[in-house]
């Protein structure tokens, strides 16, 4: 295990302790009367300082910046891109769908990524070159050829970026069905992708999702051998947020779908 990843998963591992520590007193708050996007900025940011604690003792010449509170700290080597809760609405209501993800980029590029569930304590991480883990076992996407029992993760279409989509989503949903394959939503499109690397789940699809929703799972689902692209088969996702991620076999057959609802 590099060092760089040794030390992230020390200070994410912190982190989610916290975050499980606080969750029931902050739940407890919410139903006093404090409102659910303050409980997830106080957990945020408690949990972003204690991963910075460890950070910049570790690495003082490394710019830290976290999806809060912007860049916390300047350095001239590498950069690390933090969000210590993606899956707010699950977190705000006590369920286990959210994660840290981390990413440690050179040049622009990533080198490491490391993703916690902070509930369930599955550590999903990856170095450039060197594969993907699980819970410190190499993990590899799954080898499904055809739709009948494969398990596809994707978002509900219930937020303003995703309900335009709603028809073609749905439209989708009915002709999988029809091919014997089986849906799940989740609040955190890093678990998705995740999980997709790991072979638990054999391919995701995300709508106008954020850079740094995608950054960290892409790299580790990349170093567990899935594939992904936009919806129109380009590999530059960051442009419109709109990816498809799934085995080499499984993406060829799911690429026509999405492109016939979604474009």
């Amino acid at each position: 295990m590099q060092p760089r990843i040794n030390v992230a998963i020390k200070a994410a591992r912190a982190a989610a302790d916290y975050i499980v520590h606080t969750q029931e007193k902050l739940l407890f708050d919410k139903e006093q009367g404090q409102q659910p996007d303050q409980v997830y900025k106080t957990v945020c940011q408690g949990a972003e300082k204690t991963i910075l604690h460890h950070l910049a003792k570790a690495y003082p010449n490394d710019t830290i910046t976290t999806r809060l509170d912007g860049q916390v700290q300047s350095g001239d080597e590498g950069e690390w891109i933090i969000d210590t809760i993606q899956g707010q609405y699950l977190f705000t209501r006590g369920l286990s769908g959210h994660c840290i993800t981390m990413s440690y980029l050179v040049a622009g590029k990533v080198e490491h990524a490391l993703i916690i569930n902070p509930m369930t304590k599955d550590e999903y991480y990856a170095s450039k070159g060197r594969g993907a883990y699980l819970n410190n076992s190499r993990i590899r996407t799954s080898n499904v050829r055809d739709l009948n029992n494969t398990l596809i993760a994707t978002q509900f279409p219930s937020t303003d970026k995703t309900r335009p989509s709603a028809s073609g989503q749905f439209a989708i949903f009915s002709q999988l069905s029809e091919k014997g394959a089986r849906v799940i939503t989740q609040d955190s499109p890093a678990l998705q992708i995740v999980n997709v690397a790991a072979g638990r789940v054999d391919a995701s699809w995300g709508i106008k999702l954020f850079e740094w929703e995608m950054q960290a799972p892409l790299f580790i689902a990349k170093e567990a051998g899935c594939i992904f692209s936009d919806f129109n088969g380009s590999p530059s996702v960051e442009e419109t947020g709109n990816i498809l991620c799934a085995n080499p076999r499984l993406f060829k057959t799911l690429l026509p779908i999405l492109n016939k609802h979604l474009l």
